[in-house]
């Protein structure tokens, strides 16, 4: 122990004299570490975190698959009993309504606001392993009038009241009562306000084999797979097939852990991003390894004397790596507080730092000082007791090795960061310029949820009625969903009858619009044939398809006037006359690829869309306060402008690609130095070699090309293995761009000819330094 405190005195003393080299240290060792540590906690929070259910591992979800549009579709009634009756593979199982159902909520003596609520059979909490915070969960036979709130609703609409339990409230019209608070921490599903049991909103998703909205949680039996799961429900749908080959033909099945179904979409984009800072720490590892390297050359007669006074090799590896320890840790605690910093400003609410991710800390603190401090480390043991102790350079050759080994590591990290982020920020500049199918500019949109015994499309006029006559308001249009953030919610399944396209076991789907007329014009969605909707359209079968679908199915030929059945089920289809061709719309995002889209006219649906000519975010009070002159108890909610949607569309793929461009900078920055540090060292190490090159007749000119000419090498075999690692990561950052090919070759080609140009930039003053060495002065030791 007393060995180790003198090391660690000797340390901080000779980390003091130097306050230049340590600062710099600490500094790329702290913005490595606490970048690692912020990414690592929202890893943490988000995949890694257990969910807070009893058992989680032992939970599995269930869906259906249906063409590849939908890779996750909900089960039907017919598969949702089949899946019960499997005892020997589950011990518990339940089942949620997994797309919300917007409810108008009336709190006792509160103003009527929008809910998201969530049916869920009696038995989810406790298939779960969940207890509600206050009161009870629902019980066999519940009466359809009870109802959970979300810790979130009952802290927002009841004020916390601890006596709420009890409490009666109006939902959709009609009265239910509050029996119960979920905890804080449960959000399953995540958007759900409440939660319901089964009743008549629920309507026949419980009955009708058409429908596909249940979501399946099971809770395994022990020694039982996910594996044999999917097994089995792939033979039950077989055999539904087979039963009722009409409802059942076409599906498949989706079996995964509960945790991994839930994280699924959030898992790549996180684990790149913790890859990226990774390479991050690993270019800081070897920067902080080249400067350390070049201090311990410097230190050289220190470590002879040392070893001529009896010091083994195990005790200067000691000290060296006491002080690479130090100064880990002196940049671990500094990364740390960016860290917290970080998190508090920008990341999730359920990100925390924990014991698990203090403890992911301190172990990149000590890997990073092991890695870094084991280079100089070997160097001090290897010190020549032969060297003599008069001033003059000693032989470095196996340091210079190191040095340029570790370079060319630090370009291959940084070229493999700097072109994913240039793949990313070009895939990224490409989605900003793709035309949803709409004119965005200029539009307001907004939830409005009108009760049945409001007569919704007598109400739909008032409100129509009187927003335009407002000032800047030009047009108002309703629909069921909006472009761009719809869910697959809304579908339906159609057939063509005669057409070769379509087969029978797999009929195609569409997705389904309800809009109002003058939907099209507002919105600046192009009539490609046909007309609009008119007023005594709205209760005939007819049908507006987009350009899509008039491609597919009538290829070649004028839609407009053909009937096809677009409700296939019962003993006598449905048809619809067809009467106008739309442009494509993104439906799902401006990365989402064009769909099947129907629209069938109405004049009740869920928003409002508003046209203007003026800011549409500036007339967002002045459309509230009209709707409820009409009526003050109509909820509104999500009041938003399409500018707006369209950047919160677009928000994942803009935070991965500025994390991801700060870090590739940050890498780059980090190689930079590296290659400058290298190139300095060496200068100062060859100083008596350049002397006599200068002695001997060489030029300035002559003396900077040699330099150069060593950086130059260095950074081309650090592109070169950088080309050969960005190819193997090319699948992983192909399903994160769009219309971009991730092995661009003149993207590459650029990153790589840049990071050239700026490298010999920064090789350029030690290379101007060189060639002012006096000869006379760099041959006097000698």
């Amino acid at each position: 122990m007393g060995g180790l405190l003198q090391d660690l005195r000797y340390a901080l003393r000779m980390l003091g004299r130097a306050p230049g080299f340590t600062a710099v240290v600490v500094l790329t060792l702290a913005l490595s570490i606490g970048a690692n540590t912020a990414i690592f906690s929202v890893v943490h929070a988000t995949l890694l975190k257990p969910l807070p259910f009893h058992n989680p591992a032992s939970l599995v979800a269930v869906w259906d698959t249906y063409l590849p549009q939908y890779p996750q579709l909900g089960i039907s009634p017919l598969e949702l009993e089949g899946l019960q009756g499997e005892a020997r593979l589950f011990a518990q199982s339940a089942w949620y309504r997994h797309v919300p159902k917007d409810l108008q909520l009336m709190p006792p003596g509160g103003e009527a606001t929008e809910v998201h609520a969530a049916f869920i059979s009696e038995n989810l909490l406790a298939t779960l392993g969940v207890t509600p915070a206050l009161g009870r969960g629902f019980a066999t036979n519940e009466p359809v009038s009870s109802l959970l709130l979300s810790h979130r609703l009952w802290q927002t609409q009841f004020s916390s009241d601890l006596k709420v339990i009890g409490r009666g409230v109006r939902l959709n019209e009609q009265d239910y009562t509050v029996v119960g608070v979920m905890p804080a921490a449960y959000q399953f599903p995540d958007w759900a306000d409440l939660w319901l049991p089964k009743g008549p909103l629920l309507a026949d998703e419980l009955t009708n084999p058409v429908r596909h909205s249940l979501g399946f949680i099971g809770r395994l039996q022990p020694g039982v797979t996910t594996a044999q799961v999917d097994q089995r429900f792939t033979a039950l749908c077989r055999r539904l097939t087979a039963e009722h080959p009409t409802t059942s033909r076409g599906f498949g099945s989706l079996v995964s852990g509960l945790q991994d179904d839930l994280t699924a979409k959030q898992c790549p984009v996180l684990l790149l991003l913790l890859g990226a800072v990774a390479l991050v720490l690993l270019i800081a590892c070897a920067n902080v390894a080249s400067l350390l390297l070049a201090r311990a050359s410097r230190r050289t007669q220190e470590m002879s004397v040392r070893a001529a006074l009896g010091a083994g090799a195990w005790r200067m590896i000691r000290q060296m790596l006491t002080e690479s320890l130090l100064l880990a840790f002196a940049g671990g605690a500094a990364g740390f507080l960016m860290a917290a910093w970080a998190i508090a400003l920008f990341a999730p609410e359920s990100t925390q730092l924990n014991a698990p991710v203090i403890a992911f800390s301190v172990a990149a603190t000590l890997f990073t000082g092991v890695i870094f401090g084991l280079a100089p480390a070997l160097h001090a043991a290897r010190t020549d007791l032969n060297a003599t102790i008069r001033p003059g350079p000693s032989k470095a050759s196996r340091t210079a090795t190191t040095h340029s080994s570790l370079v060319v590591v630090e370009f291959a990290l940084a070229l493999v960061l700097v072109a994913g982020s240039g793949i990313l920020v070009k895939s990224f500049l490409r989605l900003m310029h793709v035309d949803p199918g709409f004119r965005t500019q200029g539009l307001l949109t907004m939830r409005v949820s009108i009760p049945s015994s409001r007569k919704p499309a007598e109400f739909y006029h008032r409100i129509q009625e009187k927003l335009q006559s407002e000032t800047g308001i030009q047009a108002v249009a309703a629909a069921n969903t909006l472009p761009l953030v719809a869910n697959r919610a809304f579908s339906i399944r159609f057939n063509v009858p005669g057409s070769p396209l379509i087969h029978p076991d797999s009929l195609p789907s569409a997705e389904l619009r309800i809009v109002s007329p003058g939907y099209l014009q507002t919105l600046g969605i192009p009539l490609k044939a046909g007309r609009e909707f008119t007023e005594r359209d709205v209760n005939d079968s007819v049908v507006i398809i987009n350009e899509t679908t008039a491609r597919r199915f009538w290829p070649g030929d004028d839609p407009v006037g053909r009937k096809f059945v677009t409700g296939p089920w019962g003993p006598k289809p449905s048809y619809s006359t067809i009467i106008g061709v739309a442009g494509d719309v993104r439906q799902f995002g401006l990365d989402s690829e064009p769909t099947n889209d129907f629209y069938f006219p109405s004049l009740a649906a869920n928003f409002l869309i508003i046209r203007t000519t003026i800011n549409p975010d500036k007339l967002a009070n002045t459309a509230r306060q009209a709707i409820h002159s009409i009526d003050p108890a109509i909820p509104i909610s999500d009041v938003l402008s399409m500018p707006q949607i369209v950047q919160d569309t677009s928000s994942t793929r803009r935070t991965t690609m500025g994390l991801l461009t700060a870090f590739a900078s940050l890498a780059l920055l980090l190689a930079l130095i590296g290659i400058y540090g290298v190139i300095s060292w060496s200068v100062t190490q060859r100083t008596r070699e350049i002397g006599i090159r200068m002695a001997l007749g060489a030029g300035t000119r002559t003396v900077q090309r040699m330099i150069l000419r060593r950086a130059l090498l260095l950074c081309v075999a650090g592109l070169l293995l950088g080309l050969v690692a960005a190819a193997t990561l090319r699948p992983v950052i192909r399903a994160m761009v769009f219309e971009v090919n991730p092995g661009d070759p003149f993207l590459y080609a650029g990153t790589s000819a840049a990071m050239l140009v700026v490298a010999m930039a920064a090789c350029y003053f030690p290379a101007r330094r060189a060639s002012r060495v006096d000869p006379q002065i760099a041959l006097r030791w000698e």
